[in-house]
């Protein structure tokens, strides 16, 4: 009579199995993160976007009661508000402040409290052009408005630029080392 010995595998997994494991692991982290980070990248941008849209909105809606555009800044590219400072945290918008109640009159408010990026807005008679404005190409023949958004979308003192104008349709972006 002969025996067969049965040998049962014991449960669990060869050095193999992990380390194939780990491999599909890493691939899939080198692939999911950079991708992670340009999606927030963008969903960080909508703030700007956004704002700025309902400034050109407002702008367009106080020309047509006043018959010129509002200047919240009064002539200077330098008014951000809030003060632009190169960081990725969040800002108060205070409307109490003397520049919120200036963007108050133009009736433009950013949703929330907290924004990420800054803003100025200046405007100008006919004759006149901004000294600022990358992609505006404006020639002077009536007035005119220049909006920008300014934020830091990961605290590494790169900002990023969004800019819109009363001649045109698009928005302008500046992004100086490429997608932040």
């Amino acid at each position: 009579m002969q025996y067969s010995v049965r040998r049962t595998r014991s449960a669990g997994f060869t050095l193999i199995e992990l380390m194939m494991v780990v491999a599909i692991m890493g691939v899939l982290a080198a692939i999911a993160i950079p991708q992670y980070k340009s999606y927030l990248y963008r969903a960080k941008t909508t703030e700007a976007v956004g704002f700025l849209a309902e400034v050109k909105a407002r702008q367009e809606s106080y020309r047509a009661d006043f018959g010129q555009y509002c200047d919240v800044s009064q002539g200077s590219s330098t008014a951000w508000f809030p003060t632009a400072t190169p960081s990725a945290k969040y800002q108060s918008w205070d409307a109490t402040t003397e520049m919120g109640k200036r963007w108050a009159v133009l009736g433009a408010v950013p949703p929330g409290r907290q924004v990420l990026f800054s803003y100025v807005t200046v405007a100008g008679n006919p004759g006149t052009t901004p000294s600022w404005g990358g992609g505006l190409g404006y020639t002077g023949q009536d007035f005119w408005f220049v909006s920008r958004a300014l934020g830091d979308l990961d605290g590494d003192g790169v900002r990023v630029t969004f800019e819109s104008y009363s001649h045109g349709q698009g928005l302008y972006i500046d992004q100086p080392t490429g997608w932040e």
